[in-house]
């Protein structure tokens, strides 16, 4: 049995206490090293400081200098906010809260739009992310896609054409210039005077008010009828077209003045009547008479003046007026013959062939006694009068009675009467003058030669046309020929009481004629 043993422990306990206080040459916690004791209690504090080594929130022994478990870092007193080691014991990385080396700030979030971006720099413009004030970030200068260079969203008026949306933007609300406000081209049409470009611009496509659609002011001669200041407008300063070069008229055939396409006063063109003889032409339609010869109208009174003025050269009806077209009688279409014997040659008769016998005789004459008006007279028609009523035949001067061999060939045997003094009262021209009757010295070809030439006798009828001696018919028909040479055909030198024929006569399909010039 050990009484003393439990008395033992606590005496040691004490004696080891007053040795601890009296003995050692370190300063006791609490203590600096120049021996000043503290007023501390000697107790340390719960952590280092950001500045002394005291941990800000991070593990107890954050500070130490000693990368403890959980750490990632313990630079001891260079850990700061700014230092690669934060007061944490983490390493400096955006959004910790902590400015750390190259960051321009860190609100300690990733969010962007606020005062510090994720990427823990101040926001500006360019940085690619939208930040309080700006509308868009596209991290470009390029003003001409969507977003400015001011980080503003593109907008018409901003200045800046942008790309295929806007076809201009001068950034001013001015629709006078090149661009308008609406970032439109300006264009004659919209509505607004483009200036130095455009005279006046009423925004409409109406031709007919002051302001035309090609934006120039409406004026006389412009082609355009000015509703209430116009008459009329044909798009010239022409006085003699259709509208009178002050607009104030349409033209007229009844004005009194040359317009409106009018070859002369009131007459000519593509709307009035034909012009007078005399009267100026263009053109054969201006003219009443349809010929315009050196720049005047002038009317043919016979197929000799179709010939002298160079009008026609062809065979065929042509139009002519027999006393001009001042005169009384009415205009006629005769058959010209403008290819035989010099042309110029007007058709007043023409026989088919008949049949042999004192019937085709006798309707022959029935046909020559009388005249009829004047008209066509074809190659290939009968006759049924002398179409010479109408014609002044003073004004023509030479006749001849003709057989051609057939309707489409031109005469080939006849007799040309000329007198100078006109036709008037030759016979069968003017009126029958009767059996025997002189007509005249008849120049006969092909013979050449001349002859003095009747009508046909009555002692032995019919004697039908013309012939000498009393008995020799060379144009027309001879009762008291052979039955196969009644009909003569201008042969002149056959002997006393037969026909003037050749073997021609016999061949079907001549005629007989009486042309006029």
């Amino acid at each position: 049995m050990h009484p003393h043993k439990p008395a033992l422990i606590p005496f040691c306990a004490t004696a080891v206490a007053l040795a601890l206080i009296g003995c050692g040459t370190a300063d006791a916690p609490g203590q600096d090293t120049d021996g000043d004791p503290s007023t501390s209690t000697g107790a340390t504090t719960d952590a280092p400081t950001g500045t002394s080594g005291v941990t800000e929130g991070g593990p107890a022994s954050c500070g130490d200098g000693v990368q403890d478990a959980g750490e990632e870092c313990d630079d001891g007193a260079d850990n700061g906010a700014d230092r690669p080691c934060t007061p944490k014991c983490t390493k400096v990385a955006c959004g910790d809260g902590f400015q750390g080396p190259g960051e321009g700030c860190d609100d300690g979030n990733s969010l962007d739009g606020d005062s510090c971006t994720s990427a823990c720099q101040a926001p500006g413009c360019g940085d690619g992310v939208v930040s309080v004030g700006e509308e868009c970030d596209d991290m470009n200068t390029d003003n001409s896609d969507g977003c400015l260079n001011s980080c503003q969203l593109a907008s018409c008026g901003d200045g800046y054409v942008y790309s295929g949306t806007e076809p201009c933007d001068d950034g001013d609300d001015d629709n006078g210039d090149g661009c308008l406000d609406t970032c439109e081209v300006a264009k004659c049409g919209d509505g607004f005077l483009h200036d130095g470009v455009e005279v006046c611009d009423d925004g409409d496509s109406d031709n007919g008010n002051e302001c035309l659609n090609n934006c120039q002011v409406a004026r006389c001669g412009d082609g355009f009828v000015q509703e209430g200041a116009e008459a009329c407008d044909d798009g010239n300063e022409i006085d003699n077209d259709l509208c009178k070069n002050d607009c104030s008229a349409p033209a007229s055939c009844v004005d009194g003045e040359q317009n409106g396409g009018e070859s002369d006063v009131d007459c000519g063109g593509l709307h009035c009547f034909g012009c007078l003889d005399e009267q100026v032409c263009d053109k054969n339609a201006d003219c009443m008479s349809s010929y315009c010869h050196e720049g005047l109208c002038v009317t043919p009174r016979h197929c000799r003046d179709l010939r002298d003025l160079g009008l026609e050269t062809e065979d065929g009806v042509y139009g002519i007026d027999p006393d001009g077209s001042d005169g009384p009688l009415p205009p006629a279409q005769v058959f010209c013959e403008m290819t035989f014997n010099g042309g110029g040659w007007q058709a007043v008769y023409n026989m088919m062939d008949k049949p042999i016998g004192e019937a085709a005789a006798q309707a022959m004459l029935d046909s020559l006694i009388v005249n009829g008006p004047a008209g066509p007279v074809l190659p290939d028609s009968n006759s049924p009068a002398v179409l010479t009523e109408g014609l002044v035949l003073a004004d023509f001067t030479e006749v001849v009675f003709g057989w051609a061999p057939t309707s489409g060939s031109d005469v080939a045997r006849y007799g040309r009467l000329e007198s100078p003094t006109g036709l008037a009262g030759v016979c069968y021209l003017d009126g029958y003058c009767g059996a025997g009757i002189e007509v005249g010295d008849f120049d006969i070809v092909p013979t050449g030669n001349t002859r003095t030439l009747r009508t046909g006798d009555d002692d032995d009828f019919p004697h039908v046309g013309l012939g000498y001696d009393e008995q020799i018919m060379v144009w027309g028909y001879d009762r008291q020929a052979s039955i196969f040479s009644n009909w003569a055909n201008w042969n002149d030198q056959n002997m006393c009481c037969k026909a003037g024929n050749v073997e021609a006569i016999e061949v079907p399909g001549w005629r007989y004629t009486i042309y006029v010039r």
